[in-house]
C-alpha cells in the first residue's frame, strides 16, 4: 500500500526572485511531476507563495497525481519578506489537512532574510517547528540563497541536516532535492528518527550549490 503523505510548499514570491522566477515556476512544476510518478506515495500538495502584499495558498490539499502545475500567472515576484508569517500558514495548512497515518512533510524556500511578519515571531515559529517536528514527527526544509540559511533556520528551531544553501541558478536541482529528501523520509520505518537525524547527501548539497560552493 502507498504511503500517504502530506507536503506543504511554502514559496517565496518578494521581488528578490524576479531573476530566477521562470526557474522557480519550473522546479516546482518538475517537483510535483516527481511526486506524481511515485508509485510508493499517495502525495497531496499544498503550495503557499508569500511577499508582504499577500500571503496566498495556490493550492490547498491536491491529490498529486490531479495537481494543476504552477502558471507563469500564479507567480509574480514583487514586494518584501514576511517569511514567518508564511512558515506560519503553512504550519496551519497541514495541520488542517493532516490524517491518520500521514507523514507530513513542510518544505520552505527562500531567498531572503525576514523582513514584514506581522503574525509571528522568531520565537513562536520556533516553538512552533520544534513541537511540529519533536511531538508529530514531521520533516521540516529550509532552503536559502543569498544569506545564511543555517542562522535563519536554526532560528526557527530546524535540524541542520535539513536545511541547505542554493544558487538560483541551480533551484531545479535544489527542487529535485526536496524531492529526494522527502521521499527518504516517507518511505523509513522510523519517520520521526528520519526526519531528525538525516538530511541532504552531499551530492545533493553539491547539485543545489553548484561545484565548490558551500550547502
Amino acid at each position: 500500500m502507498a504511503q500517504k503523505v502530506h507536503v506543504a510548499i511554502v514559496l517565496d514570491r518578494s521581488g528578490s526572485m524576479e531573476d530566477c522566477r521562470t526557474d522557480a515556476i519550473g522546479a516546482v512544476n518538475s517537483y510535483l511531476r516527481q511526486v506524481k510518478n511515485d508509485k510508493d506515495m499517495e502525495a497531496s500538495i499544498s503550495l503557499v507563495t508569500f511577499d508582504s502584499q499577500s500571503i496566498d495558498v495556490i493550492r490547498d490539499d491536491v491529490a498529486a497525481g490531479s495537481c494543476q502545475e504552477l502558471g507563469a500567472e500564479e507567480y509574480q515576484p514583487r514586494a518584501s519578506t514576511p517569511l514567518l508569517d508564511a512558515v506560519g500558514h503553512g504550519v496551519a495548512l497541514l495541520d488542517r489537512r493532516k490524517t491518520a497515518g500521514a507523514r507530513c512533510i513542510l518544505a520552505v524556500m527562500t531567498d531572503g532574510l525576514e523582513n514584514a511578519s506581522r503574525e509571528y515571531t522568531k520565537e513562536t515559529i520556533k516553538a512552533l517547528l520544534d513541537r511540529k517536528q519533536k511531538e508529530d514527527g514531521w520533516l521540516v526544509l529550509y532552503l536559502g540563497a543569498g544569506h545564511d540559511a543555517w542562522a535563519q533556520a536554526s532560528a526557527m528551531g530546524l535540524h541542520a541536516g535539513n536545511v541547505a544553501s542554493f544558487a538560483k541558478q541551480h533551484v531545479g536541482a535544489s527542487m529535485a532535492a526536496v524531492g529526494s529528501r522527502g521521499r527518504r523520509y516517507a518511505m523509513a520505518a522510523r519517520p520521526a528518527e528520519e526526519a531528525a537525524a538525516g538530511g541532504f547527501t552531499a551530492e545533493e548539497r553539491a547539485g543545489m550549490s553548484g561545484p565548490g560552493k558551500k550547502s
